[in-house]
């Protein structure tokens, strides 16, 4: 199948989105779509016939921009699955256009996918598309972007990078925040790690307001104020570190605390978009995968991404540390293993008769962790991604063994 010209990667992506979609409309309550885009990269022979992922004109690897789509169950915080990814390569001859991305049509720029990503997750969510609400970070700040979802009718939380003019005062929106006094709550959040920031957790002062922000001065006459709810979420100066500051733009309701409460802790959830892309790279490997051809390569990355939230799902169940419940990790290990998974994984390790009921998510986990080698030395309880992974094809090969095993014996 993987080297086969008749089967597109397209087509492998679609049933999966489609399926997802399916599982999405039959279940109750708010759903989250984070979403974000991240580039998968190669230095093989390959690579040559990808595009260009940076900002070299020249560089060393070349692969793929993904941009992906994942609902999450806002309730549990539980991660369904992919529900929307697209992959597309940047020409050569295109380096150096973003300095005449005034001059091109909205269409014709990549900041349109986080429109084409919304439209498409409309077309198979349906009716379930009302209830589901799009987290998104500061590249999404697109005055056309918002202005879509406004007209559609969808809801959405995004972090503010613009500082947009404002109709009620003639300030700016970050201008009128600056002296904002009137804080509905504190909080805690959580800020996660990333390049050299450490993981850490901000106490914060927060507040949600209604305003109404101009389009930018370069849209036309037709362009229009959008009235957006808007909540600031603020570190006080004065620590060791960078103080927290977000404004995130929303079609959220504001008049409460605890609205305002729900619409921090969505964004926050957003992360999960970040972990779902160390689950595909650091677990699953996409970026070692070695093919013959760039179709064949495509197709890889399309299986791939699926599998990935398949692990991302395990590896969640485990403890994470924040000042939260423990829902997720107490969960039936058969909402996310099939029952000759689970059975041969506790045959494999526990060694003991089958349990009358599936064991949990946790144990799961951590089982599949010990598969591939996870002795737990620095005493975190959480195995890192590639252990995880080797663990995972471990299973695989035994349930394939269990499945041939158990049809021989048939046979006979």
């Amino acid at each position: 199948m993987i080297e086969n010209a008749s089967v597109a990667p397209e087509a492998i992506a679609e049933a999966g989105f489609e399926a997802m979609a399916g599982a999405a409309r039959t279940t109750s309550g708010e759903l989250l779509a984070v979403e974000d885009s991240t580039s998968v990269v190669y230095a093989h022979a390959v690579a040559d016939q990808l595009g260009t992922t940076g900002s070299q004109q020249q560089p060393k690897h070349r692969g793929y921009l993904v941009h992906s789509v994942l609902l999450l169950e806002a309730s549990s915080e539980r991660t369904l699955g992919l529900v929307e990814q697209r992959r597309w390569c940047r020409e050569d001859a295109g380096y150096g256009r973003k300095h005449a991305r005034k001059q091109r049509a909205y269409e014709d720029k990549e900041s349109y996918k986080w429109q084409q990503a919304s439209a498409r997750m409309a077309g198979r969510m349906g009716c379930a598309m009302a209830r589901t609400i799009s987290v998104c970070d500061r590249e999404s700040d697109v005055y056309e972007y918002l202005h879509y979802k406004h007209e559609q009718g969808q809801r959405y939380v995004v972090r503010a990078q613009s500082d947009r003019g404002l109709t009620q005062s003639g300030q700016t929106l970050f201008g009128a925040l600056a002296g904002e006094q009137a804080w509905q709550y504190e909080a805690i959040v959580e800020v996660t790690q990333r390049g050299g920031r450490a993981a850490r957790k901000a106490r914060v002062q927060v507040c949600g307001r209604r305003l109404e922000v101009k389009p930018p001065a370069d849209r036309g006459k037709q362009a229009v104020s959008l009235p957006i709810n808007v909540v600031l979420v603020r570190e006080p100066a004065g620590g060791e570190h960078e103080p927290l500051h977000w404004v995130l733009l929303t079609s959220e309701p504001v008049e409460s605390v605890e609205q305002v409460r729900r619409i921090v802790r969505y964004y926050e959830l957003r992360w999960r978009i970040e972990e779902y892309h160390k689950a595909w790279k650091s677990g699953v490997g996409v970026e070692r995968l070695r093919q013959q051809s760039a179709a064949s390569l495509e197709r890889m990355l399309a299986i791939t991404a699926f599998v990935a939230v398949r692990l991302l799902q395990l590896r969640e169940s485990l403890p994470s540390g924040l000042d939260k419940g423990d829902a997720q990790a107490e969960l039936s290990c058969d909402q996310i293993l099939e029952t000759e998974e689970w059975k041969v994984l506790w045959l494999t390790v526990q060694k003991t008769p089958l349990p009358a009921t599936p064991p949990t998510a946790r144990w799961a986990c951590l089982a599949l962790a010990t598969l591939g080698g996870f002795t737990d030395t620095k005493r975190t309880g959480r195995p890192g991604w590639a252990t995880l992974w080797h663990g995972w094809q471990v299973l695989q090969e035994r349930v394939v063994g269990f499945r041939v095993a158990t049809g021989m014996a048939t046979e006979m």
